[in-house]
């Protein structure tokens, strides 16, 4: 009788794909000893998007957490998905980075690393293989199944065989949008296994297209070892195919299959509870549990589809999904067929929706995918396309060879930087990982994480501050709203609003309509959502009504600082709306697509050239750069770094 193994992914992979990865530490934290007890071959739980939502979202120190799972799962091998030179990042890191993120992976617990490259290129694999063997952990090569022209069987076995003599203890098939059909799977299979039939071979896949239990199946069938599973409440959809019913269906096959389970059961009613919280407060989108048999066509992985329907929403523009789907693989052949797994995924798709909501395809290019037609993140599966690299990098040269090894050494350079500022090693790789959010998380980390969208936060703020302290903003820049409010038979009064509007909301002004002394701190509620507010007695001459295109008014008193607002920047006081600001002869530089400032890099007085950077926008985790469309000179900066913006919103002034 052949044993089959299980990989549980509910701590990674499924609440990545389902829920883009929002599954708190405190979340799970009760169910850890069952599953550490249910005889997994192993449980998946970092990596991939976790690094990036714990310090962007949840507020937790990723070190920290996989401390925790380790302490609370002795018994079980933790695994972990890296992304070869991108580490965990958008970009590749040099390899001091690479071994040193590894390092500390394997110090913090994790005993096996899954390591892929989104182009399948084998240079960039190799560092990270290395030295997860020189630190005693489990390297477990990996394939990123797709299909196209020009990938093959073939091709596959190649890479097999090379990722053999790097010195991988096992092979992954990694089918990150669930497009392995039943045949495809044991043909696959069964050839890997006659090239390599030493080597444990596992098979990843999700349930996106319906194919996955089949696909499974037929893998165990060709003489798979490993598959991955969810426990059922987290499983289906574009997550992994559920544990139970496969355990249960290849016993009845005749297979061994060691799973407990009474823990398995127990798994399951914890996170049925967990599954209803996010389904409640809307986080798990019922898109993400159907079947979608077009994701044959746009081959648009689990992780990235939840992405991309939350970055949507939040952009207003969910309506452009299907628009966003069809020209996924139309970009994807136009750059050369990659993959479509982080970060290919990633760019690929966000350039799909930048298209889409541009109206014109590439005329808004982000800096990764400038950086992938550069050659920065490998060979392509084939060649991209003349005509769209001409227009992505005009005369801009390709790297030829390994990027990495093009980069200078940035660990210890980056700590001494961040002396004072990082507590340890691993504050440092979070750092390399991703600048501004680590940045911000330390600083929260610093504070004691104040509560953000609480509706008691105000109560607890730090310490007041003049409004003429805080860098000024437009009238409605999505993230905070000054507003008017009178009263017609008392004194005006004028509000602050603390935590961020949603972008739909954007009211010119509030009026009041009883004399009532209302100062203090109040709780709105606008589409369900609260929101505190803090409201002040205004000078004594009552201030008029002004349109929504009307710079803020200060409050002359103090008001207390938002708990989680960032931290004032400097800036130019932004210009009024576009249609009262730019006069003859001027241009006005708009946002072309919803996103935050990430940077401004003008100010006004500056002699710019068509297309020198003014602002980088950072729009579905990708860097958008806006450049000047003609030579002037900067009149007037209405961007403000952390700030939200719409399309078509004033960023810059040129003369």
């Amino acid at each position: 009788m052949r044993k089959v193994n299980f990989t549980e992914t509910v701590l990674r992979d499924a609440n990545q794909s389902l829920i883009a990865t929002r599954l708190p530490y405190s979340k799970f934290e009760p169910i850890l000893e069952t599953i550490d007890k249910a005889g997994y071959y192993s449980a998946e739980v970092w990596g991939g998007a976790t690094f990036d939502v714990c310090l962007r979202y949840l507020q937790e120190d990723p070190w920290e957490r996989l401390r925790k799972i380790r302490a609370k799962m002795p018994n079980t091998k933790l695994q972990m998905l890296l992304r070869g030179q991108n580490i965990l990042g958008y970009k590749h890191y040099p390899d001091d980075v690479v071994r040193k993120f590894v390092e500390y992976s394997v110090k913090n617990g994790i005993d096996i690393i899954r390591i892929f490259d989104a182009l399948n290129d084998v240079r960039n694999l190799q560092v990270a293989i290395e030295e997860t063997v020189k630190q005693g952990a489990h390297a477990s090569g990996t394939i990123c199944f797709t299909t196209s022209p020009v990938h093959t069987l073939e091709k596959n076995v190649k890479m097999v065989k090379e990722l053999k003599e790097m010195g991988v203890k096992s092979i992954c098939i990694k089918d990150m949008a669930g497009i392995m059909g039943p045949k495809e799977s044991y043909d696959l299979v069964s050839a890997i296994k006659d090239a390599v039939p030493e080597l444990p071979l596992v098979v990843h896949t999700h349930c996106t297209t319906g194919l996955a239990f089949m696909t499974d199946l037929k893998a165990v069938e060709a003489g798979a070892d490993v598959i991955d599973t969810a426990i059922s409440p987290m499983s289906g959809g574009t997550s992994q195919p559920a544990t139970e019913t496969l355990a249960y269906a290849l016993r009845g096959l005749g297979y061994q299959v060691d799973l407990d389970d009474k823990a398995l059961i127990k798994m399951a009613d914890f996170f049925k509870g967990v599954r209803a919280d996010f389904l409640k407060d809307g986080t798990l989108d019922p898109i993400s549990m159907a079947t979608d048999t077009q994701c044959l066509n746009y081959q648009i992985p689990g992780g990235m589809l939840s992405n991309l329907i939350s970055q949507l929403k939040t952009m207003n523009a969910i309506d452009k999904l299907d628009e966003a789907l069809a020209e996924t693989p139309k970009v994807r052949a136009d750059l050369g067929y990659p993959p479509l797994v982080t970060p290919t995924s990633q760019m690929v798709g966000s350039q799909a929706v930048q298209n889409v909501l541009a109206g014109e395809r590439y005329k808004v290019v982000g800096k990764e995918i400038k950086a992938y037609c550069r050659g920065e993140y490998g060979r392509t599966p084939a060649p991209i396309d003349p005509a769209i690299r001409k227009k992505i990098l005009g005369d801009t040269p390709v790297v030829e060879g390994r990027f990495a090894d093009t980069l200078e050494p940035e660990f210890e350079k980056t700590k001494k930087e961040l002396a004072g500022v990082a507590k340890s090693d691993e504050d440092v790789l979070s750092y390399i990982a991703f600048p501004q959010v680590a940045t911000a998380f330390f600083k929260d980390r610093e504070a004691g994480f104040p509560k953000k969208a609480a509706p008691k936060a105000a109560a607890a703020a730090p310490a007041a501050k003049k409004e003429s302290d805080l860098a000024p903003l437009p009238a409605w820049q999505g993230h905070v709203y000054y507003s008017h409010v009178q009263a017609p038979a008392a004194p005006g009064y004028t509000s602050r609003v603390i935590e961020p509007f949603a972008a739909s909301y954007r009211p010119a002004y509030l009026k009041m309509d009883t004399g009532i002394d209302c100062t203090g701190t109040f709780t709105i509620t606008i589409d369900g959502k609260p929101y505190q507010v803090s409201v002040e007695k205004a000078p004594e001459t009552p201030v008029a009504a002004a349109p929504a295109a009307a710079a803020p008014v200060a409050a002359p008193a103090a008001a207390p600082a938002p708990a989680a607002a960032p931290a004032a920047t400097a800036a130019p006081a932004p210009a009024a709306a576009p249609a009262a600001a730019v006069a003859a002869g001027e241009t006005s530089v708009n946002s072309p697509m919803p996103g935050n400032i990430f940077k401004v890099e003008c100010k006004v007085g500056d002699t710019v050239k068509a297309g020198d950077t003014l602002v980088v926008l950072e729009a579905m985790k990708m860097e958008i750069e806006v450049s000047a469309p003609v030579d002037g000179t900067v009149k007037a900066v209405s961007a403000v770094v952390g700030t939200t913006v719409n399309t078509d919103d004033q960023l810059v002034v040129l003369g």
